[in-house]
């Protein structure tokens, strides 16, 4: 009897009863996965009780492998007989054959790429969809994506976006960027849409029905199938920056008395249903995680070996609501390539891979940049001047109020600038190094504290570091100004004062680098969002008034 059962789709587990071996009648989505998908109900991801005891299907499924669909089967062939093995004696030669081989490869693929793209591109120009569509289908859907991305033209975009098939177009969709995306949504009817949303993984769906406005979601979810809108309304609970948000929910789970033939019978049968498989984790008695079975002591494993047997019992897991840059933190710390997600009942929902991780850290790394140029989240394609305006301006108005406590430093020395006229030139470098030398600090801060080096309890130590560099730093640019101020007017003591300010106003810029970000991160600001400002206006402001402070008392 296969003790094996299938969970997802249109089948669920009660949560007071048996637990019925159904198979799903809906087809099964493309095997294409991106950064959401969505938690199966079951008894532990529906947040009700276990089954009861007392029930003859209490116990867990010995195997049960959890997909956002279901309904047909894979199978794997056997190796073919007949192989037959090449010894090359001389392997400096095989390496040099491999390189020029793999180097011509590479140079056809490209030179492919780049005549498909421009086939793509002159067919757009001559009105003949057929031939467009033919194009189109020819291409990789991450090579057509970039083609969309490129283009200027709105409506040119989503006239090859419409030409593709309705499986293609949910490849491509998942390929875009989030801004081409909303401006597609906009050109795309709803049943189209809905047409795609079905080929998508509930992870992508979620991303695409969580970026329309909530009119058109629910007309998008409702003419889903149940499935679809169970699964979306499911996911979309979860924040979008936490591990349940990132996670994907296709994951294999067995029971700690699995053999090792009966996993691996169940995986190879449902195999398309995972886009990739690194491990197997195992539940105890009571669903809950107890260790996980790496894919390669697996298949090295005899077959009637119990998982229990062979499983790792240290996990490294996650909860559904940890951050995702906390979540890349443990990836980069342990070195793992996945990691199961938990609810609050340490039960198995869901899985992250490395391929996630790498979505995160760009998004988060480029959020950072952006927000430290004062830019926000502003699109680059398809953008008129408005989105530009919008984002930019209220940046450049805060700088405007900050730069007019810098003028209202000046004015209070205004005698000083009158009488030693050659103040006014000088005191930009001061305030100028200033600026610099605290972005420089900034930055590092930023990126530590997003990465987790940089903590309240090292701080201190992160402060004295920077005030040592900036101390040399500003000993070694105050003697070069100085001297060459000194050579130009001959006046020794406006050299020591410029020298002098510089040393000052580099040992101010480290202070406000390293602690207006930690002080934010500590107020629960995006040290991101607000440092950038803080520290120039600080260094200018305290550059002016520092140097031109300085000549009035000395000369």
């Amino acid at each position: 009897m296969n003790r094996c059962h299938f969970t997802g789709g249109s089948s669920t587990w009660s949560t007071s009863g048996p637990r019925p071996h159904t198979t799903p009648a809906a087809p099964s989505r493309s095997s294409t996965r991106s950064r959401r998908s969505a938690p199966v109900a079951t008894s532990a991801g529906c947040g009700s009780s276990s089954p009861s005891p007392d029930s003859p299907r209490s116990r867990p499924m010995p195997l049960r492998v959890r997909a956002t669909a279901a309904g047909q089967s894979s199978t794997t062939s056997g190796s073919s007989p007949g192989t037959r093995t090449v010894t090359v004696r001389d392997a400096s030669l095989c390496s040099s054959s491999r390189r020029a081989g793999n180097d011509l490869a590479m140079s056809t693929l490209a030179d492919n790429d780049d005549a498909q793209r421009e086939g793509i591109l002159s067919l757009l120009g001559d009105g003949n969809d057929a031939r467009l569509a033919r194009q189109a289908a020819a291409m990789h859907p991450a090579d057509l994506a970039e083609v969309i991305e490129s283009l200027e033209d709105a409506d040119a975009a989503a006239r090859l976006f419409r030409v593709l098939t309705t499986e293609h177009a949910g490849e491509v969709l998942r390929d875009l960027s989030e801004q081409t995306r909303s401006l597609l949504h906009d050109r795309v009817s709803d049943a189209r849409l809905a047409a795609i949303l079905e080929q998508l993984d509930t992870d992508d769906a979620t991303d695409v029905v969580a970026e329309l406005p909530t009119a058109r979601q629910r007309t998008l979810l409702h003419r889903a199938t149940p499935e679809t809108r169970r699964d979306v309304e499911e996911l979309l609970s979860y924040p979008k920056d936490a591990a349940g948000g990132i996670m994907k929910t296709e994951v294999a789970v067995c029971s700690v008395d699995s053999t090792v033939k009966e996993i691996t019978e169940y995986i190879r049968q449902h195999g398309e249903e995972f886009h990739d498989i690194h491990t197997v984790f195992v539940s105890d008695s009571d669903d809950k995680l107890a260790g996980y079975i790496p894919l390669r002591r697996l298949i090295l494993a005899s077959d009637f070996t119990l998982a229990d047997q062979i499983m790792e019992p240290d996990v490294i897991s996650v909860r559904t609501d940890l951050d995702q840059e906390e979540v890349a933190h443990l990836f980069e710390k342990y070195d793992v390539v996945s990691v199961p997600v938990l609810d609050g009942n340490a039960r198995v929902v869901g899985r992250i891979t490395i391929d996630d991780i790498i979505d995160v850290i760009e998004e988060e790394a480029t959020e950072d940049m952006l927000r430290l140029a004062g830019i926000g989240d502003e699109p680059v394609t398809f953008s008129g001047p408005l989105a530009g305006i919008r984002s930019r301006l209220p940046w450049l108005a805060l700088n405007l109020v900050t730069a007019s406590v810098s003028v209202a430093t000046i004015a209070m020395f205004e005698a000083t600038i009158q009488s030693i006229a050659i103040a006014a030139a000088l005191m930009t470098i001061v305030a100028s190094q200033g600026g610099n030398a605290g972005m420089q600090t900034l930055t590092l801060m930023v990126r530590g504290l997003a990465l987790g080096d940089v903590e309240p309890r090292n701080a201190l130590r992160i402060l004295g570091r920077e005030l040592a560099v900036a101390l040399v730093n500003g000993a070694v640019l105050g003697a070069i100004a100085g001297g060459a101020v000194y050579v130009w007017r001959g006046d020794a003591s406006l050299s020591l004062v410029l020298g002098g300010a510089l040393v000052v106003n580099l040992l101010i810029a480290a202070c406000l680098g390293s602690l207006v970000p930690i002080g934010l991160k500590l107020l629960g600001v995006d040290p991101a969002v607000s440092s950038s400002g803080l520290v120039m206006a600080g260094t200018d402001m305290l550059g002016f008034f520092i140097f031109l402070g300085l000549l009035t008392l000395f000369l």
